[in-house]
């Protein structure tokens, strides 16, 4: 931010009695000075604009900024599915016997806050359908759960990022919770098939 300042420029030499004549023109007349103090009050108005509009930005603020939230794969097994393993890096991998796997992993995002994307990393060797999907569900339990984005992993790597359902963006921490479903179908026993993090991105 540029500094702001003010130099005057009108200095004024005191009239002596008795020896300088009142006058409006000439190097000490009233017009010349009153030129330098209208002068002066101009660049003042200037300053005083600047720093109104300084002001006016710190009140306002930086404005919405980008911030994200890393959640590493740890996934719980849902009812129904096979499980997913964890390798000594944190990775989520599947196991060797398994071809179908289901788990949540929890998400805590600020309430009312507006999220914009869904990022999932990892690997699959495979044709298997590797789906990572940012969920929201009710706090009664009532309804079925609501979809704000979906991440395909299809290559070996991935690093996908998906932007979010405008209508499920907000955050409401007061209805629903939020968390992370990763399923793997139709996987090949001889696929290479991990997870090694999701990043949601949100505006605050």
């Amino acid at each position: 931010m540029a500094s702001v300042s003010f130099t005057p420029t009108f200095s004024h030499t005191p009239w002596v009695d008795n020896r300088d004549r009142v006058q409006a023109s000439g190097p000490n007349g009233f017009n010349v000075r009153f030129a330098a103090l209208q002068a002066d009050l101009g660049a003042l108005s200037g300053v005083v604009t600047q720093i109104d509009t300084v002001l006016d930005a710190l009140e306002a603020g930086p404005g919405a900024q980008t911030r994200v939230v890393t959640l590493p794969p740890i996934l719980v097994a849902t009812s129904g599915g096979g499980a997913w393993a964890l390798d000594t890096s944190g990775n989520a991998v599947r196991p060797a016997v398994q071809t179908s796997l289901s788990g949540i992993a929890s998400a805590v995002l600020p309430q009312g806050v507006k999220v914009s994307s869904l990022r999932a990393t990892g690997v699959n060797t495979g044709a298997g359908s590797l789906r990572v999907n940012l969920m929201r569900a009710r706090l009664t339990g009532a309804g079925a759960s609501d979809r704000l984005a979906r991440v395909t992993g299809d290559a070996n790597p991935f690093d996908n990022t998906v932007a979010t359902d405008p209508a499920f963006s907000t955050v409401d921490n007061t209805t629903f919770r939020y968390f992370v479903l990763a399923t793997l179908d139709n996987a090949a026993t001889t696929d290479s098939v991990s997870l090694s993090g999701f990043q949601i991105s949100y505006l605050a």
